[in-house]
């Protein structure tokens, strides 16, 4: 089972995943939390901080993965017990897209995209269930800069192929969450 959950910036997305994990573990399951942010400032390191707390105190006893980039190499890591929250997306695809000097490329970003997905599909199907976190960043137009516009457009890709291949897709706004999809695959 593959769950996607998009949203603003602090709109309660990562709230509402944690809440999702918890509906879905039974007392046989563990639940795994991915996290792939990178501390890249004082902002994010606080903000590394605070979900760290926050995990901290859940009812679940999560395992940490921190996962910044190369999602792939600890696909094979989960099994039919393992319930596992990805948070995020948008940070996940930032990080491979600007690790190198190819970003400015898109067929070289189209091919990071691409193993993002692979990685996703292979979780969900490895694992119990999988709940994937992104921001949405779809709302204040084209970019002119090539790296934000590749971004962008990985993202969106991303997202419409995820959603393809989730049995639920969730939109969160202002910590209020509105069903996108439930039910039938594409």
């Amino acid at each position: 089972m593959i769950v996607f959950i998009s949203g603003g910036v602090r709109s309660g997305k990562t709230h509402m995943a944690e809440q999702c994990v918890q509906q879905i573990v039974s007392e046989n399951d563990e639940a795994h939390y991915i996290a792939t942010a990178k501390i890249t400032d004082e902002e994010m390191k606080r903000r590394i901080i605070r979900h760290q707390h926050e995990r901290s105190l859940h009812p679940l006893s999560w395992k940490t993965w921190e996962q910044p980039e190369k999602l792939h190499t600890i696909v094979n890591r989960f099994g039919k017990n393992d319930v596992i929250l990805l948070d995020c997306l948008t940070n996940l695809l930032a990080n491979e897209l600007f690790a190198d000097e190819f970003w400015h490329q898109e067929d070289s970003c189209l091919k990071k995209a691409k193993s993002i997905y692979e990685a996703i599909r292979i979780l969900g199907k490895n694992s119990k269930a999988l709940v994937v976190v992104s921001n949405e960043v779809f709302y204040n137009g084209v970019p002119e800069d090539v790296g934000t516009y590749h971004f962008m457009k990985m993202l969106g890709w991303l997202h419409q192929q995820i959603v393809a291949l989730a049995d639920k897709a969730i939109l969160v706004q202002n910590g209020v969450p509105f069903l996108k999809k439930e039910g039938t695959k594409e």
